[in-house]
């Protein structure tokens, strides 16, 4: 069989379709501007902190102690008083949706997109 003009052309078109779309795909990351940290505290609202700037949130009522620090466009659990240390050992968080909540202290962190915050799919099937 020979190989035709119009096969290495139809190759190359497909190649150069492949590494474009490629290329989309990795350049795609999940942006974190306009993305916000949302903290409670037995279920009442603690405080709103966008995920774009770094800082540390400290929670201590005398009882409970919980340190959020938001990092690079991620929130994790720092430090915390509780006896099990769970929340610590959580991933960091950055997708909408995504949450770490500490048990013990009450204490629950979800990030929020508000442009996305009413979507139809529920949060389970993300």
């Amino acid at each position: 069989m020979k190989i035709k003009k119009g096969d290495i052309i139809i190759s190359l078109a497909l190649l150069l379709l492949s590494l474009l779309m490629s290329f989309g795909i990795s350049n795609s990351k999940p942006k974190t501007s306009g993305k916000i940290l949302r903290v409670e505290q037995n279920s009442k609202l603690y405080g709103e902190y966008p995920l774009d700037i770094d800082r540390e949130v400290v929670f201590d009522d005398g009882v409970h102690f919980n340190k959020i620090v938001i990092k690079d466009g991620k929130a994790y659990m720092d430090e915390a008083n509780c006896r099990d240390q769970i929340c610590t050992h959580m991933k960091e968080i950055s997708m909408n949706g995504e949450t770490i909540i500490c048990l013990p202290n009450r204490v629950f962190l979800e990030v929020v997109d508000p442009e996305n915050e009413n979507d139809d799919i529920d949060k389970v099937s993300r």
